[in-house]
């Protein structure tokens, strides 16, 4: 993720009041998260498992907290029951920006066989638990969508996810 993708997604989560970001780290957010440490507007918790993330976000938002998780893909597939629990079946607002691995464009080192897992079964997944997502690929964009997926889930009682690629990620 570049500077600028970065610039535009801390002022949207600033603009919507977002204040807790809850990552576990990978590769592609890398910068997001230490721009985010690095500004005392957010408080930044690093969690050991995708289920862990969901559930902080989950208690956080029961309590009145506008938070975010941020992760991959791949953590939406093991964090799928947590979301399916805290989100759809509970109504409970969690926001989730991840990074879409396997989507075209995607020049990590991965191999391209096993991105492809990430392409064929992460959207019907997330069409399967009923959760709301969109792709996100613009950073003219992006802003804008943050401001409209959080604002669904709030108003909804929801998940919503973004998932992040193109010239937002790559």
């Amino acid at each position: 993720m570049d500077i600028e993708a970065t610039r535009l997604i801390i002022e949207a989560l600033k603009e919507e009041q977002i204040d807790l970001y809850v990552t576990l780290p990978e590769e592609p957010t890398v910068s997001l998260t230490q721009a985010i440490q690095a500004d005392p507007y957010f408080t930044c918790i690093t969690v050991a498992s995708e289920d862990g993330g969901v559930s902080l976000c989950a208690g956080a938002a029961i309590g009145g907290r506008r938070c975010v998780f941020v992760t991959g893909v791949a953590g939406l597939l093991k964090g799928g029951l947590a979301l399916l629990h805290m989100g759809p079946q509970y109504g409970i607002p969690l926001f989730i920006l991840a990074s879409y691995r396997g989507d075209f464009g995607d020049r990590s080192g991965i191999s391209g066989s096993k991105l492809q897992v990430f392409r064929q079964v992460g959207e019907p997944f997330l069409d399967a638990l009923r959760v709301p997502y969109q792709v996100v690929s613009e950073r003219s964009k992006l802003k804008r969508i943050i401001r409209d997926a959080h604002f669904a889930c709030r108003s909804a009682d929801t998940a919503a996810v973004l998932l992040l690629t193109g010239e937002v990620l790559w």
